[in-house]
């Protein structure tokens, strides 16, 4: 009779079966997100994000770098100026266009901003991706701790890069 007296009183949390461990608590501030979405920034938007940006930039790193867009090819071709950096975007090869505009996109804006924020503290991270794409401004010691507590890597904080297919993104382990 004793057993099932436990069993019942740890489905109410009482009884001497321990509780599982709490989770470490999320470090992300969700508030201070900026919403970005690659299908826009790749649909000749990069200025217009960075412009808007440029408020939220300014205590981190007040100088604004000089960026322009470039649009050629009949509107199929689509380049991003910063500094001395050229960003292809969109660009058609042998008559066909590229097909990893968004992913390209996403990639240009971080470091055009990252490249702003070069002798800051905060860098400007990812978090998802696509249409959900949303940056956030973190010191080196935030996006680790983020790392640290967030389980699952598809929710972590990224940096874009080149690095295909992923392009930075931290894609989870497959299943076994």
């Amino acid at each position: 009779m004793a057993p099932l007296i436990n069993r019942i009183k740890s489905l109410f949390g009482r009884g001497d079966v321990p509780l599982p461990a709490a989770l470490p608590e999320d470090p992300l501030d969700y508030e201070q997100l900026v919403h970005l979405d690659a299908e826009s920034l790749a649909e000749q938007g990069i200025l217009s994000a960075y412009t808007e940006l440029s408020a939220r930039l300014e205590p981190y790193a007040p100088s604004p770098l000089e960026v322009r867009e470039v649009i050629d090819n009949d509107g199929l071709g689509y380049s991003v100026y910063a500094s001395d950096q050229q960003y292809v975007i969109w660009e058609v090869v042998d008559g066909v266009q590229n097909e990893d505009g968004w992913e390209r996109a996403t990639v240009a804006f971080f470091q055009i901003v990252n490249a702003r924020l070069k002798n800051s503290t905060h860098r400007l991270y990812a978090l998802n991706g696509g249409n959900d794409l949303f940056g956030l401004f973190l010191t080196e010691e935030e996006f680790a701790a983020a790392r640290r507590a967030i389980p699952k890597r598809s929710d972590w904080p990224w940096m874009p890069d080149n690095a295909q297919p992923d392009y930075g993104f931290p894609v989870d382990a497959a299943a076994s």
